[in-house]
């Protein structure tokens, strides 16, 4: 049949993984480029004859040059092993992408400038387009040159696109492509980039992306690494997700209601937290089969509790001090999320007639969802235009619930402390 292929989804290099500046890691070992080495010694212990790129290697025009070498380097070390490279360029790259492979002879770029081609490999014929400018607005599927790239199938050969696009998104300016339209056109399967969070492609006939291989921020939380593709027997492909991100993003929910309530209660606080990433590894298979250099934790605290300064201290700790180490790696908890809440009943406290009691009455219709508006200038909707925010997707915007109801259970908290020193004087 042939020898297997790994894809990659999008790689961004250039990029490097936000959030954990000042833990005490080696930034450099946790992004693309680290990713990519580890890439290439996965696909030559697999003996696989291909690596494909589906779009996004280079992240941005101006880091070509930051690419080239380890590009170079990663692409010599394939072409030895006699492991042939493959890439179609994406919304990111369309302009780095294309130069480079004019200065790596063996870098085949698939379907240059927007026409789709077909090239063959050992029991595959690959099938793929590229971006031809930064935004694309048209199917792709409409495009010069599917047609004869269809028509150059071999008979007996599995048949494969690769294509960086939007999928099942109407208007967009990535290529948007319909699932149902690459399921007419008859390939075996479709393998795609642009959207970093992987999915469907554990099915029989895998049609979805690739995701990143490396979690670039906190948000790209999950399973990181390419695709080793075979090709079965029966006349099937079956895609495994090989774990390569050199660090992990996951998330965690913790109930802190039963913290004690006197100076201990910081360091309690740190137990409970080191106990529940042990039981998070055992629960998660990804983060225990992982080889990873780091982990970070995106820690939400829950629970009425009386130890709210512990909180409040956990949060204002530097990422040094909280660094826990699981099963060998660090585990950074980068950020804290305040969840809890004064360990008194809000919902009496809310019928009383004082400025505590409005202040109860107003976390209670949010927590409920029925606060309609914003009673006091909390929003985050005025910092849309802000020049310090030029890339909404690298510095998004907070949750505007979130910032209120920090600011209120802070309030009440103040509030509830000042009564608390007036009865006890």
């Amino acid at each position: 049949m042939g020898a297997p292929i790994l894809f990659v989804g999008d790689l961004h290099l250039g990029r490097t993984p936000r959030r954990l500046d000042g833990a005490g890691l080696e930034v450099a070992r946790l992004g693309p480029a680290s990713a990519l080495d580890r890439t290439v010694e996965a696909a030559i212990r697999h003996g696989v004859q291909a690596v494909v790129f589906a779009g996004d290697v280079v992240d941005q025009d101006k880091d070509r040059f930051e690419a080239w070498s380890v590009l170079h380097d990663a692409v010599a070390k394939l072409v030895r092993a006699d492991v042939r490279v493959i890439g179609v360029a994406g919304n990111h790259d369309h302009i780095a992408l294309p130069r480079l492979a004019d200065r790596i002879e063996a870098f085949h770029l698939l379907g240059r400038g927007g026409t789709w081609e077909a090239l063959p490999l050992q029991g595959v014929d690959l099938i793929g387009w590229s971006f031809p400018e930064r935004h694309h607005r048209q199917d792709p599927l409409l495009s010069p040159g599917l047609d004869p790239a269809l028509d150059a199938r071999r008979a007996g050969s599995h048949a494969i696109g690769v294509l960086h696009g939007d999928l099942n998104v109407r208007e967009s300016p990535y290529a948007p492509v319909q699932r149902a339209a690459l399921e007419q056109v008859g390939l075996d399967a479709w393998f795609l980039g642009h959207i970093h969070q992987p999915g469907d492609l554990l099915q029989p006939r895998p049609i979805g992306y690739l995701g990143s291989i490396v979690g670039l921020d906190r948000s790209e939380t999950g399973p990181r690494g390419p695709w080793l593709v075979t090709l079965e027997p029966a006349g099937t492909l079956r895609a495994e997700q090989l774990l390569l991100g050199p660090v992990a993003w996951t998330e965690l929910a913790l109930d802190v209601s039963s913290l004690p309530a006197d100076d201990g209660a910081l360091d309690a606080l740190h137990v409970r937290i080191h106990q529940a990433l042990a039981e998070h590894v055992a629960e998660h298979h990804w983060l225990s089969d992982g080889d990873y250099e780091g982990v970070g934790v995106s820690l939400h605290l829950t629970g009425r509790t009386h130890a709210r300064s512990a909180v409040q201290q956990l949060a204002e700790l530097s990422l040094a001090e909280r660094c826990f180490p699981v099963a060998g790696i660090p585990w950074i908890v980068h950020d804290v999320v305040d969840g809890t809440r004064p360990a008194v009943d809000l919902e009496a406290l809310a019928r009383e007639p004082s400025p505590r009691g409005q202040i109860a009455a107003l976390l209670n219709q949010l927590e409920a969802g029925t606060l309609a508006d914003v009673p006091v200038p909390l929003g985050v909707e005025a910092f849309e235009s802000s020049p310090w925010r030029p890339d909404p997707e690298r510095v998004p915007l907070p949750d505007r619930d979130r910032v209120l109801r920090a600011a209120l259970v802070h309030l009440l908290d103040q509030l509830l402390d000042q009564r608390g020193a007036r009865q006890g004087g």
